[in-house]
């Protein structure tokens, strides 16, 4: 964990500091080492939440981006069963920051868990997806230029199928990597988001910009699409959807 309550308040990991956790109020010390981002951990093998994960520079830097008081959110459900979302905004929604494997049992039971969620993956996890998702959206082919969606072959088939079935929005990540989309370089950082199409159930990949993403998780705003400007353009250029 981020935050523990030391004398009643939230705060960050620091050297020889001992606090309790929020979720089951558990004595926690602070690990503070060289190797391992600073955390949190409860004393002896005690685990409060079997869905958390330990956390990466990449959950840290995502987390960041949000206020404080959403980061590490207890949410409680009418039964009584308790989990720590990694964001929660003003309005509800959790933002949840996937780096590790997920088993699909447990990502269905966490989606029923929170109900109005989104997924943020990180892309970098395996160094295989990276090439073969490059690969399929520049070899994919456009269906549909306003908001840009991409069939993508089958290249990045088994970074979908690991989020099959899609019940709630998934958004990939791939830091900075540059990419062409079937032969067009998007004109800024952009995220992958994975569309249902409900008529043949297949999913289709279509590029959010990175900013407004982070925007519309801060005040409701709406996600922008890329969308491809046809003839009477130089090819390659895109605009705001």
């Amino acid at each position: 964990m981020q935050y523990a309550l030391v004398n009643g308040a939230r705060q960050e990991a620091e050297p020889k500091l001992r606090g309790t956790c929020p979720n089951c109020d558990a004595e926690v010390v602070a690990k503070c080492g060289q190797k391992r981002i600073w955390h949190w951990s409860h004393l002896g093998k005690l685990e409060c939440d079997r869905w958390w994960e330990p956390e990466t520079e990449w959950h840290r830097a995502w987390k960041a981006l949000f206020p404080q008081e959403w980061q590490e959110v207890i949410h409680v459900a009418a039964d009584g069963e308790r989990h720590i979302a990694d964001v929660k905004n003003d309005r509800g929604l959790v933002i949840e920051l996937q780096h590790s494997p997920l088993d699909p049992q447990e990502r269905l039971s966490r989606e029923r868990f929170y109900e109005r969620m989104v997924w943020v993956v990180d892309g970098m996890r395996y160094k295989r997806d990276l090439s073969a998702f490059r690969k399929a959206v520049a070899e994919g082919s456009i269906i549909k230029d306003n908001p840009v969606y991409l069939d993508p072959l089958g290249g990045a088939a088994a970074l979908v199928r690991r989020w099959a079935p899609l019940q709630r929005p998934v958004f990939i990540d791939f830091g900075n990597e540059d990419f062409d989309i079937a032969g067009f370089p998007p004109p800024e950082n952009v995220l992958w988001q994975f569309l249902l199409v409900p008529r043949t159930r297949e999913v289709v990949i279509a590029p959010v910009t990175r900013e407004s993403f982070i925007q519309f998780c801060l005040n409701g705003s709406g996600v922008q699409n890329l969308t491809r400007i046809r003839p009477q353009q130089p090819r390659g250029r895109y605009s705001r959807y």
